[in-house]
């Protein structure tokens, strides 16, 4: 386990696992977590070990969200536009760090998911949620807009319409309503969603490393572009991949009735 204040980041069996770690204010974001956030992402990026990262928080919550008494600290308070743009920035940062991260990733979610926690989790690949999950786009109550790319992030998720009214009405979304607008992927009993997240993880982490890393990039880069583009993209990875070890174990490991063995190579 790597030496973090604000996140624990382990790695075992393939699966990196990044922990918001402030259970004392239920994980209520600091600049500081986001700095070392950012750092843990790095290292499972560039680690050849990691298949897929799970993101998830310790104790009862996911994490409510920025912490509100920092906001309110005389500093804080009345800052510049440009001060605040600058800070906004900063989470950007993160958001864009999990776009493009190069493995798969899934958030674990319960408890309170709140203002740029948000975004962290939707920018995840997949999010299994908890059914006392509880997603908070409540930033017009403190007179701010999203952040993070939030807005972007919603809109792809649940759609125009369903976006405005989440976040117009500031009312909080259960995780059994967060399943069915497309929030969340997947619903599991109170205290579950980590371990249902790490189980999808290890199904993941047993496929071909190339080609996971592939799939990934081009579904991220087809909800992007349109269909001309995507299948372009579709067909030079697919040929590069034909020319791959992990393919050719593949097939021959289905001609020989045998599991494969993939190397990443």
């Amino acid at each position: 386990m790597s030496d973090f204040r604000y996140v624990r980041y382990a790695v075992e069996d393939g699966i990196a696992t990044l922990l918001w770690n402030r259970p004392e204010a239920r994980n209520a974001m600091l600049p500081e977590m986001n700095d070392e956030a950012g750092e843990a992402l790095k290292l499972a990026a560039a680690d050849p070990a990691v298949r897929a990262l799970v993101l998830s928080g310790v104790g009862d919550a996911f994490s409510a969200g920025a912490d509100l008494k920092l906001m309110g600290r005389g500093d804080r308070l009345g800052r510049t536009a440009i001060v605040g743009r600058e800070r906004g920035k900063h989470g950007i940062e993160r958001t864009q760090q999990l776009l493009d991260f190069p493995k798969p990733t899934i958030a674990a979610v319960h408890g309170p998911v709140a203002g740029m926690a948000c975004a962290w989790a939707l920018a995840c690949d997949i999010v299994v949620a908890s059914v006392d999950a509880k997603f908070h786009f409540s930033f017009v109550k403190v007179g701010f807009v999203t952040d993070c790319g939030t807005s972007w992030l919603l809109v792809r998720r649940v759609g125009v319409g369903m976006a405005k009214r989440i976040v117009l009405t500031a009312d909080p979304v259960s995780g059994q309503d967060a399943l069915g607008v497309g929030l969340c992927d997947e619903l599991v009993e109170q205290g579950n969603d980590v371990e249902q997240a790490t189980a999808i993880a290890r199904k993941i982490a047993a496929q071909p490393p190339l080609a996971i890393a592939n799939a990934r990039r081009i579904l991220e880069y087809a909800s992007r572009v349109g269909f001309a583009d995507a299948a372009e993209m579709e067909a030079w990875t697919q040929g590069a991949l034909g020319e791959t070890e992990d393919h050719k174990e593949a097939v021959r490991a289905f001609g020989e009735k045998r599991s494969p063995r993939f190397t990443g190579a």
